[in-house]
């Protein structure tokens, strides 16, 4: 019992990327571009790149081939030479970065990407935004079986709408399987076959007044691994006035029924739970998977 109507989603039949989207992503957006185009690529890079440098965010690059990335940015008419000296264009490879342990380190790159948003926001700067060349997990390298794991876990970052990022994935490099443990670790998609004009499919936003989250979008089988590890910590990340949590749901255009699931999972192990801005839809899908028997669970369905 989906929520919504007809979705864009499943007409997706245009050949090429639509780069110009990945200079209109927001702070907040985690997505997973998938390639296998040099040119698009390129060009979808530079877009991004522009665009951080223009809304005076921090941009950082971390992959292979730093010098080819330098000089497509170039090409491409973005100037980096005051960005560089300044700092707030920052270039690095995998090995110091992803890698800088000489292996994967899940966990230590999560706290990595917490304390490079934390020092932006010292800095100044309007936003973090990061774009990882995922290429060197293709190679053998220790750690990067839990790479799908980090990949929903970082959602956690995002979802203060101050950091953004872009995990770039070539899938000439990765058999079909591994693309979809990958994918459905992002809220968002591009690729190929995601047409123009695609906005990212889920935006999830941590809120402090009232404490919780808010959900625009769709949220369905493409997504759930990063909308279930937001939610699954939401508790662990919850203030301690010992207020409410608040999820509004108001912008969320589709849901499917694992989507209530997890939301109704989530109030039975919260000390309170509001679920506002539901559509009568909504309503029905969280009451058919048990909203109704659990304590301290309010349901506001909208105007």
């Amino acid at each position: 019992m989906p929520i919504g109507g007809s979705r864009g989603t499943l007409e997706r039949t245009a050949a090429t990327v639509d780069t110009g989207l990945l200079g209109r992503l927001i702070p907040g957006d985690h997505v997973c571009w998938l390639v296998d185009d040099q040119g698009i690529r390129d060009d979808g890079t530079a877009a991004y790149v522009r665009a951080g440098l223009t809304k005076h965010h921090k941009v950082m690059y971390c992959g292979d081939d730093p010098d080819e990335v330098i000089a497509g940015l170039e090409a491409r008419g973005v100037h980096t030479g005051a960005a560089l000296s300044s700092g707030q264009l920052r270039v690095s490879t995998a090995e110091a970065t992803y890698l800088a342990g000489g292996y994967f380190d899940a966990e230590a790159t999560i706290d990595d990407w917490r304390q490079q948003s934390a020092r932006a926001r010292t800095e100044g700067y309007r936003g973090l935004r990061a774009l990882g060349d995922m290429s060197w997990a293709s190679r053998s390298v220790p750690g990067a079986d839990r790479l799908p794991w980090y990949e929903a876990q970082v959602n956690r970052i995002f979802a203060d709408g101050f950091a953004m990022g872009i995990c770039l994935y070539d899938r000439r490099l990765f058999p079909p399987a591994a693309l979809q443990h990958f994918t459905a670790s992002h809220p968002g998609l591009i690729s190929p076959e995601t047409g123009g004009g695609q906005a990212p499919l889920l935006h999830v936003r941590r809120t402090v007044d009232p404490p919780g989250l808010r959900l625009l979008g769709e949220a369905d089988l493409s997504n759930r691994r990063a909308l279930c590890a937001v939610i699954e910590h939401l508790l662990d990340d919850a203030d301690t006035t010992g207020r409410p949590l608040t999820i509004d749901v108001s912008e969320l255009r589709f849901a499917d029924g694992e989507t209530a699931r997890i939301l109704v999972r989530a109030a039975s192990r919260s000390r309170g739970l509001r679920m506002v801005g539901c559509s009568r839809s909504m309503t029905r899908l969280l009451a058919f998977h048990g909203a109704d028997t659990i304590p301290g669970l309010s349901v506001e369905t909208a105007p």
